[in-house]
């Protein structure tokens, strides 16, 4: 764990253009995220005390309205986000066969189908689990999370991903959960000031992922 966390702060700092140049998309689609659902955010503190029946039906309107439209620019941007990110994914992945960052990382086709299926996939079966007792979405989270690894490293379809990255998950259950914790942490603190830390928090959880990824499947990492 530790030789993960040095070697990934290692690669960000010796590769610091590349990387957050590649999490530059992912940061401006957080922003543009945020400002989407900023007018909803807006109607529910206005809607917080409504006193009459006129602002209670007005209200009710408004959130309903705000809602199909917060939700569905959410889902969109979501997807937006988890696409923009296998440019940094490979990135990562590279980093682990000793090769620099590049931003044709992000523009080449190379299981671009299968990483699309697999993101779709992910958050279907997230919002699924969340929709049926929210604990069976976390376990989603945890236990799929190394599939865009397999998917853009290895080239294994969707199955082939799910099985691949919930087998190497539920062999190492105590570091898996602690990755988890710190990237879930680190991606938290990127989340802030409109996600802009994202420039530098997107890339290092990535790189310390990908080391976690190469350990799992017993991988020399360079």
């Amino acid at each position: 764990m530790g030789l993960a966390l040095s070697w990934a702060l290692q690669k960000l700092r010796s590769n610091f253009t590349g990387f957050v140049a590649l999490a530059a998309v992912v940061a401006v689609i957080q922003v543009a995220q945020q400002l989407a659902v900023q007018p909803l955010n807006s109607i529910l503190v206005d809607c917080l005390n409504p006193q009459s029946p006129g602002q209670i039906n007005a209200c009710s309107v408004a959130i309903s309205n705000g809602a199909v439209s917060g939700v569905s620019l959410l889902v969109v941007f979501t997807i937006l986000a988890f696409l923009a990110t296998i440019g940094v994914y490979r990135a990562g992945i590279r980093a682990t066969q000793g090769q620099p960052p590049s931003f044709a990382e992000m523009f080449t086709t190379e299981n671009l189908g299968k990483y699309l299926l697999f993101t779709l996939a992910y958050i279907g079966l997230s919002l699924l689990g969340f929709i049926a007792c929210i604990v069976p979405g976390f376990l989603v989270l945890f236990f799929l999370q190394l599939g865009p690894f397999y998917v853009l490293d290895k080239g294994y379809g969707v199955r082939q991903a799910i099985k691949a990255s919930a087998r190497a998950m539920s062999r190492n259950l105590g570091p898996g959960l602690v990755m988890t914790l710190l990237s879930t942490l680190v991606l938290i603190i990127g989340g802030m000031f409109y996600g802009i830390l994202t420039l530098v928090t997107l890339p290092f959880s990535t790189l310390f992922m990908a080391h976690m990824y190469r350990q799992f499947n017993g991988e020399v990492v360079r």
